[in-house]
């Protein structure tokens, strides 16, 4: 899934290579898919982007946006994959596929499930609460992203729930998904589970900080060794709780995985305090 992480450095790497180009053409949902979500009817959602020019690409949370010279943008977020392809050696199964006037493509496609919208960024904020939130929210790599803000966002000061309650769902964070709590709770030497009533002060401070420096970490190295970006390069930095992974990298012990909240947590009960 792409979060903030990938969002971010992804979004840059795209805007480089994209900026000022014009889609010439337009493949909409010509391999269909049960769950991807697209907010026009496909002739539509072509019509809105045939001759138009990229002007920028951009990120917003773990939102993806390709900001067009209409004031529209096409925005992918969740388990969207976007790679840049020559034209002619293009045979790929794809949800949406834009030709450039580069002679490449921009071919999307979708794994589990992924939003694709296109729209202004008022009709999209008033259409699509994923999107609204992710717009509206502040960066844990922004200065406003204080220690207050954190707590309220969390609401880590209710004591109510556990840390994948407060950290991982609902949206509290946009863009800080299931995958990224892992390993952030394994910086911090916190369980998933732990329960909020238990954290002192220093603990939620704590919190905050290991936060901030395995998301700046990850942004830094390019997004995590799980994602791919357009080029087919994967993120350099190399996720330490994956399924992949049985034994703690620190403590060497067997790493615990269950289902929790509507998704699987991993940890190392050894390293990390419940």
């Amino acid at each position: 899934m792409i979060e903030l992480t990938e969002a971010l450095p992804f979004a840059k790497k795209a805007n480089e290579s994209l900026k000022g180009l014009e889609i010439i053409n337009a493949e909409v949902l010509k391999f269909p898919h049960k769950f991807a979500w697209f907010n026009h009817e496909n002739d539509l959602f072509k019509n809105k982007l045939m001759n138009r020019q990229i002007v920028e690409v951009t990120s917003s949370a773990h939102f993806i946006r390709f900001i067009l010279d209409n004031q529209n943008e096409l925005a992918i977020s969740e388990d969207v994959s976007f790679t840049y392809a020559n034209q002619l050696s293009n045979k790929t199964k794809h949800q949406l596929k834009l030709d450039l006037s580069n002679g490449y493509s921009l071919i999307f496609q979708i794994k589990l499930y992924g939003f694709v919208l296109l729209g202004t960024k008022d009709e999209l904020s008033e259409q699509q609460h994923y999107y609204r939130k992710a717009i509206e929210a502040i960066s844990p790599l922004d200065d406003r992203f204080t220690f207050e803000y954190f707590k309220e966002r969390t609401m880590l000061d209710s004591k109510k729930g556990s840390l994948k309650q407060a950290l991982a769902t609902e949206q509290h964070i946009p863009g800080f998904g299931n995958g990224l709590l892992q390993d952030v709770l394994f910086h911090a030497k916190m369980s998933p589970k732990r329960k909020i009533s238990l954290l002192t002060e220093e603990d939620n401070k704590n919190l905050y900080q290991k936060l901030i420096e395995k998301i700046t970490e990850i942004v830094t190295k390019g997004g995590r060794d799980l994602q791919i970006d357009m080029f087919g390069e994967r993120g350099g930095y190399t996720t330490l709780m994956t399924s992949a992974r049985d034994t703690c990298p620190i403590c060497h012990q067997p790493l615990s995985k269950e289902a929790y909240l509507g998704g699987k947590v991993i940890y190392c009960p050894f390293c990390q305090i419940e």
